[in-house]
């Protein structure tokens, strides 16, 4: 549900023309694989990112060394989903592409991701037929940054989206967010709008992308007080900078943060808004969050390799690259919602519209939603 020209929010690109000589050179070694059915031509940054795809993950072991550094990974990682520390060390002892690579694989052998990624596939590919009504539904859209003033150029405001909802047979309204607001404020904006959304008995669907992504983990949080349990169904995190954007902290360095505050002084937007999405204040408020765990999250995940980052994300990927694999403004395991399941969008970073077939996968996410919660198909998962 992100719309055509959809580059989320402005905000990224505000980030990319502040990088001045950022980009460091990359390795590009063709790769052509196959990862859960999805085709993969590009390059990769190592030999090692390259033979995992092409090889290993197919199951074939053709190189002694390579072969016994990673299957001893797969043995010494504990956790389900590589946390943000598993996934840097990883970038430096094998490769920031094979860390993704590493990460979609984990997120796929969930069992319950697993038949996810399956039904979704199988939406995409028109094989099933929804059986729920979508009229006993409402969608609330929540806009990206600098909605008004750039949503018609970036996707912002939602309104792709919001026209194939339309269509499809779903209610939806777009939350009038403050356009360049903090994390509390918008959040705050939210949870009233939800409050007055419920007296349409409606089953209640939320959507956000990218800056959206914290104001709605707020909002749905046992921080606000009032919601009626069971009005809300399901939250879809479209790459929402959960836990920040390091790239913002970047320029909170004393000898950057001047750069930053005067663009923000330019475009007259708060200071402290932006800085509400930085990694260091993101992350102390995430810790301390709780949603009602009937609320059914899943999050539609990019993940890109180095030969894959679009023109959008250019500029502020390799800013990242030290700190592990990234979308081009938030590293990939920041992006991740707490008991939750996850599509991967393997191929895509930040930017989701660079995708030429985003309307179908719009599509197929509503239909996946509504077969999710009319079927219970979540109910057995840990999500």
């Amino acid at each position: 549900m992100y719309g055509k020209k959809l580059s989320v929010i402005s905000l990224p690109l505000l980030l990319a023309s502040l990088i001045l000589g950022a980009c460091s050179s990359v390795p590009e070694i063709p790769v052509a694989g196959e990862l859960f059915g999805e085709t993969v031509a590009t390059t990769v940054d190592s030999e090692i990112a390259r033979y995992y795809l092409e090889q290993y993950l197919d199951g074939k072991r053709e190189h002694r060394e390579m072969d016994r550094k990673i299957s001893a990974l797969y043995v010494e990682s504990g956790n389900p989903i590589p946390s943000r520390e598993e996934l840097r060390r990883i970038s430096r002892d094998f490769s920031v592409d094979f860390a993704a690579l590493f990460l979609a694989d984990r997120l796929l052998r969930m069992v319950c991701n697993k038949k996810l990624n399956q039904s979704f596939s199988r939406y995409l590919d028109k094989e099933t037929v929804v059986d729920a009504d979508p009229s006993s539904y409402l969608v609330l859209f929540v806009p990206g940054w600098d909605y008004i003033e750039t949503g018609y150029l970036v996707g912002s405001d939602f309104a792709k989206p919001r026209l194939l909802a339309t269509e499809f047979g779903l209610e939806n309204y777009l939350v009038e967010l403050p356009p360049t607001g903090g994390v509390e404020e918008n959040a705050a904006v939210l949870a009233g709008a939800i409050s007055r959304h419920m007296r349409s008995n409606k089953k209640m669907l939320i959507v956000g992308a990218s800056s959206a992504g914290p104001a709605i983990h707020l909002a749905l949080s046992d921080r606000f007080n009032g919601n009626r349990p069971g009005s809300i169904k399901a939250w879809i995190n479209l790459g929402g900078i959960l836990q920040g954007s390091p790239v913002v902290d970047h320029y909170r360095v004393w000898y950057r943060r001047w750069l930053l505050s005067l663009v923000a002084w330019r475009k007259g937007w708060d200071l402290e808004a932006i800085t509400s999405m930085s990694a260091k204040e993101s992350r102390r408020r995430f810790a301390g969050l709780r949603i009602d765990p009937e609320i059914l999250v899943i999050n539609y995940l990019g993940i890109p390799l180095s030969g894959q980052i679009s023109r959008y994300s250019i500029d502020n990927y390799p800013l990242l690259r030290p700190e592990g694999p990234n979308d081009g403004l938030t590293l990939l395991s920041d992006a991740i919602a707490p008991r939750s399941l996850t599509i991967v969008a393997l191929g895509s970073d930040h930017f989701f519209a660079e995708d030429p077939r985003i309307d179908e996968k719009t599509v197929a996410l509503m239909k996946l939603i509504l077969d999710y919660l009319e079927q219970g198909k979540a109910k057995d998962c840990e999500h």
